[in-house]
């Protein structure tokens, strides 16, 4: 019971990460009209959870907790330079370290642990970035949670958090927000099982559309989201 509360608080959307100021690339599909409705929405979601979610992110909550698994650091600092490096789009990479960072002190006060302290003092010395993905991996690993729950966890807050910003940005109404929860809740543990399964070089495949969007978000004329 007290793992699920610690996942309960580490995955609610009033967890003040910012993640509600970003769209990860979705407004510029908004600004495009390639979304503007439930089903064009839903079809959105479900590409970047099986290119970008999947192959980036899941990965990299995955490499996290295996660093957690046999104790030491170095290897997080090699993940946070990869992820550094792979994140192409500006925006996206920004939104990784505020997101990244701001999830490190809250760890500090409501899931404190020795790894996710050490990352949080790299970070301060300028050894590290401070991704989100991983900052997120070591703060729910330090509290004994597990890797296939955090993956799963990690894809699916991150997903809600898209869907409550489109319901706001198209606008949808709350009811379709729901309905597109619930289409991709049944998509979520494909891309768990393929995260898990993922070729080590295929680390950071991504979708070239995908990425185009969200190099052009900086220069749209007006904007909701940080990314």
């Amino acid at each position: 019971m007290s793992q699920l509360a610690t996942l309960l608080q580490l995955t609610d959307s009033a967890l003040p990460t910012g993640a509600f100021s970003h769209s990860f690339g979705l407004e510029s599909y908004l600004d495009s009209e390639e979304v503007r409705d439930e089903p064009t929405l839903l079809a959105w979601l479900e590409g970047f959870l099986a290119t970008q979610l999947t192959y980036t992110d899941a990965v990299a909550v995955r490499r996290a907790c295996a660093v957690v698994g046999v104790g030491g650091s170095a290897g997080i600092e090699v993940l946070d330079a990869e992820l550094t490096a792979l994140l192409v789009p500006a925006q996206i990479r920004a939104a990784s370290l505020k997101m990244g960072r701001r999830v490190l002190e809250i760890a500090h006060y409501a899931f404190p642990s020795p790894l996710a302290e050490e990352y949080g003092a790299a970070v301060a010395r300028g050894r590290c970035a401070g991704h989100y993905a991983i900052a997120f991996a070591l703060a729910g690993a330090g509290q004994g949670l597990g890797e296939e729950t955090l993956v799963e966890a990690y894809l699916y807050s991150t997903l809600t958090s898209l869907t409550y910003n489109a319901v706001r940005a198209i606008p949808l109404g709350q009811l379709a927000g729901q309905r597109v929860l619930a289409g991709l809740r049944t998509k979520v543990p494909s891309a768990v099982a393929r995260s898990r399964m993922a070729d080590p070089r295929h680390f950071g495949a991504a979708a070239p559309a995908l990425e185009i969007h969200q190099m052009r978000h900086e220069h749209q004329r007006a904007r909701m989201f940080m990314s």
